[in-house]
């Protein structure tokens, strides 16, 4: 009867019957969370090995895309998150996984890149996809890194070059794709773009039209020359 009941169990794990692969990849996120602070985890095999191992078995038994993406992209959370060699190998698998059957999807690839932003997801991401919107995520994702450089120093030659090639781009070529918000690249370039140009330190401020709190009409231009103290505040 035992020999049975275990043969029973047996043929039910590897038909995936009873398998919870939403509650592990829910549990294991979590503990991904807890963990974010623990330097000692991040090189801890053991651990990191048996997300893997159960995401992995997770995206292998999903029965639908949705569930299949989601173990992969915690795996490759996972991979980014630890040091250990398991790790690294991990980081390949869940890529190529990913890629292999997400590449043309702005929306997962859109995921991907904010799990995993390196210049090897990126370039592996530009080889696989065939779709524009992918690709001018994937620029828009490196051009960010710079702009995220630019706040902390001034870039150097090589790298302002490739920057003004993204931008230009991302402005012309791919101006009518969409980022993860929605809005068109073209618009969101030629925002930043305005930024860094117009309203940096030092600059001359835009003029400014309204009304003050007592509705008579004023222009910020009507105070050059003064300090100015600007509010800005809203209702809804």
């Amino acid at each position: 009867m035992l020999s049975k009941l275990f043969l029973g169990w047996v043929s039910a794990a590897a038909l995936g019957l009873g398998f919870d692969g939403a509650a592990d990849v829910a549990r294991i996120r979590e503990e991904l969370r807890k963990k974010q602070p623990d330097a000692a985890a991040r090189a801890d095999d053991a651990l990191t090995g048996g997300w893997l191992e159960t995401l992995w078995q997770t995206a292998a038994q999903a029965q639908d895309d949705d569930a299949r993406f989601a173990a992969l992209l915690l795996a490759m959370q996972v991979s980014e998150f630890g040091t250990t060699q398991v790790c690294k190998e991990g980081r390949g698998k869940a890529r190529d996984e990913l890629l292999a059957r997400f590449a043309d999807d702005p929306k997962r690839m859109g995921e991907l890149l904010r799990v995993s932003s390196t210049a090897e997801t990126r370039e592996a991401m530009l080889a696989r996809t065939a779709h524009k919107g992918v690709k001018a995520l994937c620029l828009w994702s490196e051009a960010a890194g710079y702009l995220s450089t630019m706040r902390r120093e001034k870039l150097g030659e090589e790298a302002q070059k490739r920057l003004d090639v993204l931008m230009g781009l991302l402005r012309g070529e791919y101006k009518d794709e969409l980022d993860s918000r929605g809005r068109r690249f073209g618009d969101v370039v030629e925002g930043r773009l305005r930024a860094m140009n117009d309203l940096a330190v030092g600059k001359v401020a835009p003029d400014i039209e309204g009304k003050d709190l007592d509705g008579a009409p004023f222009k910020l231009s009507d105070y050059r020359g003064k300090i100015v103290v600007l509010d800005f505040w809203g209702h809804w």
